[in-house]
């Protein structure tokens, strides 16, 4: 088990180091910033799921810069998605679009600033030696740790899929659920030692759900910075209702209760053999 934490935190800081130099060369791309965002979600994840193998002020620290850096990558994110969601609603509003325009520059101002304070101090280096790996009180293989952690994840997983695919559920429901998607995907793949190809249909899926639900957050979030502009607020809105519905029949295709029966069957006979 310690093996496996050691070399999942080094991936994850190598991941969030090598997307930090993206982002601090190309910070005028916008997949370049999303994939520093996911980076650090995952890692965020996995201080989560193994928070007992580190030292907490530690990992205290290093919760509250990542958190940091991620509300800048944020605010320029949500500006390159609010320009292609008004594309997609089918109202590119030249006044919007130059507002947005001139925010996202004034927050990419603040992210570069904030990254090249990272990069001076070698902020990613410095951690790689805060979060090492000591003992925990956890016994067991990886294998068996899996099968404590992830059936119930999956069984609340499913439960909380069934609330926000509901017919009046909010998209402040389904926001919650798209981030508790994000949170079973990023730790099942902190596993995958453990299963290998075996939960590969899995990720697929829960990967297709939070795109499905990202999208109809993309909606929310541009409606929200919008509301100025009554007539292009109706017309993301109308998106975002389209999108909800896609996201329902893709809930009920990849989810129902055969998927749930399969996925749990697999989950709890992790044995560690791919």
């Amino acid at each position: 088990m310690r093996n496996l934490v050691r070399s999942q935190t080094a991936a994850r800081l190598k991941k969030l180091d090598r997307e930090v130099r993206r982002v601090a060369h190309h910070p005028h791309l916008a997949d370049v910033i999303h994939d520093l965002r996911v980076s650090i979600r995952r890692l965020k994840q996995e201080l989560n799921v193994f928070e007992e193998w580190f030292e907490p002020e530690a990992v205290k620290r290093i919760r509250w810069d990542l958190k940091k850096l991620l509300d800048h990558c944020a605010a320029v994110r949500n500006c390159d998605i609010a320009a292609e969601i008004l594309g997609a609603a089918g109202c590119p509003s030249p006044p919007l679009l130059a507002g947005l325009e001139k925010e996202r520059k004034r927050q990419q101002e603040q992210l570069e600033r904030m990254l090249e304070k990272w990069r001076g101090t070698d902020r990613v280096r410095k951690w790689r030696g805060d979060l090492r790996v000591g003992r925990s009180v956890s016994k067991g293989s990886p294998a068996e740790c899996a099968r404590r952690l992830l059936p119930s994840k999956i069984e609340d997983l499913f439960r909380a899929g069934r609330e926000a695919a509901g017919l009046n559920s909010s998209q402040r429901n389904m926001h919650r659920f798209r981030l508790k998607t994000k949170r079973v995907r990023y730790t099942l793949e902190l596993f995958e030692k453990v299963y290998g190809r075996k939960t590969e249909t899995m990720l697929e899926s829960l990967k297709g759900l939070q795109g499905k639900l990202g999208a109809i957050n993309d909606c929310a979030t541009t409606e929200e910075m919008i509301l100025g502009d009554r007539k292009a607020a109706a017309a993301v809105r109308r998106l975002g209702i389209q999108r909800e519905r896609e996201f329902r029949a893709y809930w009920k295709k990849h989810f129902g209760p055969r998927e749930k029966t399969q996925w749990k069957a697999v989950l709890h006979a992790a044995d560690g053999k791919k």
